[in-house]
């Protein structure tokens, strides 16, 4: 069973980590702070872990320290190797998946992915689009966002083309 630490020890031990994970996270870059990959999720789950572990004297502090680092200088190396070579990156990371090509689902890619077309309908609405047949190209990107391209048809009027509506 564990001790019972005083306040001020946990304070400590949180401010500690809080302090440390903060600098790792600056180190590790800003494409670890934008929309969660999957390699990045497994970090975050870890992290939460071993916080959790230092904050309640499971493991000692500079144990923690040295996981917590073990571990962002890992993911960096990964994200650096994935960076530079296709075929890890194709094993590590999903790429990008059409949805929607010229106004149609491309049911095969939904199934792949375990998408229902309500679900796409759902994303379009989210883009601003209604209907499947103003979409050039719709993708499943790896950050697990869907990207639109609208047909030249359904996009906006742009400022030098106003002259010709007249």
């Amino acid at each position: 069973m564990l001790e019972q630490m005083d306040p001020v020890g946990i304070a400590l031990r949180v401010s500690i980590m809080y302090l440390y994970a903060l600098a790792l996270v600056r180190i590790s870059g800003k494409q670890s702070l934008g929309q969660l990959t999957p390699m990045d999720f497994v970090v975050t789950l870890v992290i939460g872990d071993l916080f959790d572990d230092v904050f309640w004297t499971e493991v000692p502090v500079v144990e923690g320290l040295v996981a917590f680092a073990t571990l962002i200088f890992t993911h960096i190396f990964v994200t650096f190797v994935t960076c530079r070579n296709q075929t890890i990156y194709r094993l590590l990371a999903s790429p990008a998946r059409a949805l929607i090509k010229d106004g149609r689902l491309v049911l095969e890619n939904l199934q792949q992915e375990w998408i229902r077309p309500e679900t796409v309908q759902f994303e379009l609405r989210v883009n601003g689009e209604e209907h499947l047949k103003d979409v050039k190209e719709a993708k499943l990107e790896p950050s697990g966002q869907v990207s639109v391209l609208k047909t030249s048809d359904s996009q906006p009027v742009q400022k030098k083309e106003k002259g010709r509506l007249r």
